[in-house]
């Protein structure tokens, strides 16, 4: 995990506004009456706003919405699927692999290697083996293990296992793939994520890819008994949220062109 993926689960939206209701209430209960009631009023209706209801979906929304499925070609030269769907730790407790809230990436993969049998599959992510961990315990490891019980070839599968981020998942996969004018190649990630790949893909050059987003988080059509999950929208607000905080940041320091990459 790296240093800011450990900063921004401590500092995460959904921490930062319990944090602030929890301290608020502590402040009241010693007497720190104007402070106390000043944070326990503003993290109850951040609460009530991004946890109670589903607010986050509109901060979702314009991101998922902005890379619908591209129209995908007679002939399909390979497909890309970046990691980040996989429970790495749950998989080598159970030996066999599993995948968290992003899992329809692979559903989307598989789709486009049954649908196009000759494109080549590279899966992108951290390397395949790790010091002090087992066989499942990397989210390449874990990966690789679905495309084989799913019955793809090994021959079509290739790694690139030096990534880190976004942007490294994109430059690296140009290198090693090397594409040729004319190619046409499939990105396959989460539709929250798309952007931001996008993004990346574009600043290696790279020209056009094609996206094939998966797990959208955002319900279109209003709201039902559903959508007023605490646990969920919280968790929603922050994804949504480190997606538009990343694109800023990416863009700031110069590893993508676009803050938000257009169709």
């Amino acid at each position: 995990m790296t240093l800011h993926s450990i900063l921004w689960l401590l500092f995460s939206p959904s921490q930062l506004i319990i944090a602030c209701a929890v301290v608020g209430i502590l402040l009241l209960h010693i007497g720190r009456l104007r402070a106390g009631g000043i944070l326990t009023i503003v993290g109850g209706l951040f609460l009530i706003a991004f946890g109670v209801l589903p607010t986050s979906q509109y901060l979702a929304q314009p991101l998922e919405a902005r890379f619908p499925a591209a129209a995908l070609p007679p002939d399909l030269t390979g497909i890309v699927l970046l990691t980040g769907a996989e429970r790495s730790d749950a998989s080598e407790a159970v030996g066999q692999p599993q995948v968290g809230m992003s899992g329809g990436r692979y559903l989307t993969t598989l789709r486009l290697a049954t649908q196009y049998p000759h494109a080549q599959i590279v899966l992108t992510g951290e390397p395949l083996r790790q010091p002090g961990k087992g066989s499942l315990q990397t989210e390449t490891a874990v990966g690789l293990k679905i495309l084989a019980q799913a019955g793809i070839s090994p021959s079509r599968v290739t790694l690139e296992e030096r990534s880190r981020d976004t942007c490294d998942n994109a430059l690296n996969t140009y290198r090693l793939v090397q594409p040729k004018v004319g190619e046409r190649w499939a990105v396959v990630t989460s539709a929250l994520h798309m952007p931001r790949a996008v993004a990346c893909f574009r600043a290696t050059g790279w020209g056009t890819v094609l996206p094939q987003p998966a797990d959208y988080w955002s319900m279109p059509g209003g709201w039902d008994l559903g959508s007023f999950r605490f646990v969920d929208n919280l968790a929603a607000f922050d994804a949504a949220a480190y997606e538009w905080v990343a694109l800023a940041y990416y863009r700031a320091i110069g590893r993508t062109t676009d803050l938000l990459p257009a169709p």
